[in-house]
């Protein structure tokens, strides 16, 4: 099948290149084409037009920055492709968002996934992922071979905007994580334990987990590779605020993690990775 692909960031990048390592036909665009050249050498194709790129395709795979990109890149690109068209919805974003695109998929005989998914950058490369996804059954069953390509988990959550939801979900839990890892790796410091003594005398009970080997040694130094920066985790809460509120619900962890948010990205910038919540 061939497979159009929009969107090489951190995550999406190495999430393109299983793709492509398992034999699917991709073509890619981008704003900035430099970005695509370690896939074009390694046998992707390029598109000079995302509009191209939709009209060839049979599934069109978008992995952007948020409801705005998202809305954006569907309103130009599905009225361009062929009916029967698969688009997959990668990014975090509004469930809301999710129910429109849905709307204007079956207005152009289309059909649309919203599956976020989480694992991060070393989960994107070496496929181990989590996919969750909203949409039709079918829709799911045509593109399943190509989300196992980077998904150990596919997790089929309901209607449109069903992936997004159980996203937000996940991030309102793993920003409760974050902020306890850098407030601990913030006091270790202050303390006088170093790094190697921390993670032995605590990685072996109960507040070892993803999160804590990815993130802990990258807290404790105040640098390391950028693989989820501060203003996506930024977006993604404020996202999953306005989910809680539409509920009627509290969101008082949500609240103190966005206020912290707030101060890391005045201090550091957005593009700083979420390690710098405990950089003061």
């Amino acid at each position: 099948m061939k497979v159009g692909w929009i969107g090489l960031g951190h995550i999406g990048a190495p999430m393109a290149r299983r793709v492509l390592d398992a034999g699917f036909a991709l073509s890619l665009w981008a704003r900035r084409q430099d970005a695509a050249d370690a896939l074009r050498a390694a046998g992707a194709g390029w598109c000079d037009d995302d509009l191209q790129l939709a009209r060839d395709s049979d599934i069109v795979c978008t992995c952007v920055g948020g409801p705005g990109d998202v809305a954006e890149l569907h309103t130009r690109l599905m009225p361009q492709a062929r009916p029967g068209t698969l688009f997959i919805e990668l990014s975090t974003a509004a469930p809301r968002s999710a129910e429109i695109s849905a709307a204007l998929a079956r207005q152009h005989g289309l059909q649309l996934l919203d599956a976020p998914v989480s694992g991060g950058v070393a989960g994107a490369g070496n496929g181990t992922l989590s996919c969750f996804v909203g949409g039709p059954a079918d829709a799911l069953a045509l593109g399943r071979p190509l989300l196992a390509t980077f998904s150990q988990r596919i997790v089929p959550c309901g209607e449109a905007g069903a992936g997004y939801r159980t996203k937000l979900v996940n991030q309102t839990m793993i920003a409760g994580v974050l902020l306890g890892l850098a407030e601990g790796a913030t006091l270790a410091r202050a303390a006088g334990i170093d790094a190697g003594t921390l993670q032995d005398a605590l990685g072996g009970g109960s507040a070892r987990g993803f999160l804590f080997d990815a993130y802990l040694p990258r807290m404790m130094g105040g640098a390391g590779p950028v693989s989820f920066s501060l203003g996506l985790l930024r977006k993604d809460l404020r996202l999953a605020r306005d989910e809680a509120r539409s509920h009627g619900l509290h969101t008082r962890l949500l609240d103190t993690a966005l206020s912290a948010l707030d101060e890391a990205c005045t201090r550091h910038g957005e593009a700083a990775g979420v390690q710098m919540l405990a950089a003061g």
